[in-house]
């Protein structure tokens, strides 16, 4: 944006820039009024530079630039107000009435609110409906891996969701810029950005409800049930013995109802633990990586190149991740993205332009991906299933307030240069050593209970790597 008024009095000369500015975004000189009697007066109307971005956003068609700019950070914030609500509503209604009936609301509401966007003409309606999709924000990822997660074996894990969650998420954020750039209308890329909520409409009909979620609201019939359509889909006979042998099972281990708030997550010492130690690597990884991005000084230029080059990092962290995940296991696969990080955010105090900025700010960036889909496994891995739904909506409600902290984070750089930078050398530091202190969930199966909650990985040991069997003293 930039206002193009008259800035100077008529017969000024240089010399007088001193006490009249060259030039003012704000403010224009009242060239109505006589030459000895001009004065600055607010702006009216605004000429923006569509160089970089070729098209107006809703914030230019209503001219929040000026006295009126905090209006778009305004809006963001009640954005991520609708977020925290939504975590909070989704994630209850996914523990207490199942992941499905939770999912298809979350991406109706989205798909609903995202459409409105785009007739949105003023603040408040804007905001209004950017509330609404912030509902949205997060559970439409979070409650289908949780589903995911739940039926999968425990060696596929990781491929599930560094492969196929993070193939397509690199994807789609890779292309998105380019999506916005042909489009070249912020109204129709709404439309546009609501086709993927359209899966509400067939996601009953096409992902079961979670087997996990059923035994433990004392549904095991309906669990059956899931299995042999699962089993007729796939084309495969299984003998009916096994679903005898489960009801049996069932019927002796007599595990009753267990439904819990997020609140029960904190009722015993371990997994009270375990629930803050995720949620305090999740919400620093989640502000070293929104730092760095905003830090991203060296691909400034046009925007849509600075975010598909930034987001390409992601698909070939993933791709590492599922080499090494499973070998390696989740503590060091977290541990050395992060402790890296650090390093990175440590150079970058003094590496500041050049190819060499450039190379290790996509390094920091490239690491803290694998961080945050190591953090994002580790949260549905190690919290249980009554309240696993609510858990990892407790975690990412805690990462999106590190979301809103990353620009004042940048913004540190008016009070010193280094300290945005020294800042997150130190939150990647701790994130490092928290994780340490994290239980091992590698090849262990999803706590069912919130006593296996609490006994979850009580044997391990705290010095001991999956690739090298070696005991030490209890985590």
């Amino acid at each position: 944006m930039k206002s193009r008024p008259n800035n100077r009095r008529p017969g000024d000369t240089q010399g007088s820039d001193i006490e009249n500015p060259p030039y003012e975004t704000c403010h224009r000189w009242n060239d109505s009024s006589a030459k000895e009697n001009s004065s600055l007066v607010s702006c009216t109307t605004w000429e923006y530079n569509l160089t970089s971005i070729p098209y107006k956003s809703l914030a230019a068609e209503l001219d929040w630039v000026c006295d009126r700019s905090y209006l778009v950070s305004t809006a963001q914030s009640i954005f991520f107000c609708g977020s925290i609500v939504g975590g909070l509503l989704f994630g209850w209604l996914a523990d207490h009435k199942g992941r499905i009936p939770a999912l298809v609301i979350c991406n109706g509401v989205g798909l609903l609110a995202t459409v409105a966007t785009a007739y949105a003409n003023s603040f408040w309606s804007f905001a209004v409906i950017r509330f609404f999709a912030g509902l949205a924000f997060d559970n439409c990822i979070n409650i289908p891996l949780i589903i995911v997660l739940e039926y999968v074996a425990v060696d596929k894990r990781s491929l599930v969701v560094n492969g196929a969650f993070g193939f397509y998420f690199a994807l789609s954020s890779t292309i998105l810029p380019w999506i916005a750039y042909f489009v070249a209308d912020w109204r129709i890329l709404c439309y546009v950005l609501a086709i993927p909520f359209l899966n509400a409409i067939v996601t009953p009909w096409i992902l079961p409800e979670s087997s996990r979620w059923y035994m433990t609201s004392g549904m095991s019939e309906k669990v059956v049930t899931k299995l042999k359509r699962i089993a007729q889909f796939n084309k495969k006979t299984p003998d009916p013995a096994i679903y005898d042998a489960f009801m049996a099972n069932q019927e002796k281990d007599d595990r009753e109802e267990q439904t819990a708030t997020v609140l029960d997550l904190f009722k015993t010492r371990r997994l009270a633990k375990h629930t803050i130690l995720v949620t305090l690597f999740w919400t620093l990884t989640a502000l070293a990586f929104d730092g760095h991005v905003y830090s991203l000084k060296s691909l400034s230029g046009s925007v849509f190149v600075s975010f598909t080059l930034t987001s390409a990092t992601e698909l070939p962290a993933g791709i590492l991740l599922i080499l090494v995940l499973d070998r390696w296991g989740r503590r060091a696969c977290s541990f050395v993205p992060t402790i890296l990080t650090a390093v990175c955010s440590f150079l970058m105090i003094f590496i500041k332009t050049g190819v060499a900025s450039l190379v290790v700010a996509v390094t920091a960036r490239f690491l803290l991906n694998m961080a945050a889909n190591v953090a994002l496994q580790y949260a549905a891995e190690v919290l249980p299933t009554p309240a696993r739904a609510q858990g990892v909506a407790l975690v990412h409600i805690f990462g999106i307030i590190a979301h809103s902290m990353a620009p004042y984070v940048v913004e540190m750089t008016h009070i010193w240069d280094k300290l945005p930078m020294i800042t997150l050398t130190l939150v990647s530091l701790v994130a490092s050593i928290l994780v340490l202190h994290l239980p091992e969930t590698m090849g262990e199966d999803l706590p069912q209970t919130l006593q296996e909650g609490e006994d979850f990985c009580r044997e391990q040991n705290f010095w001991s790597v999956p690739c090298i069997k070696k005991k030490s003293r209890p985590v």
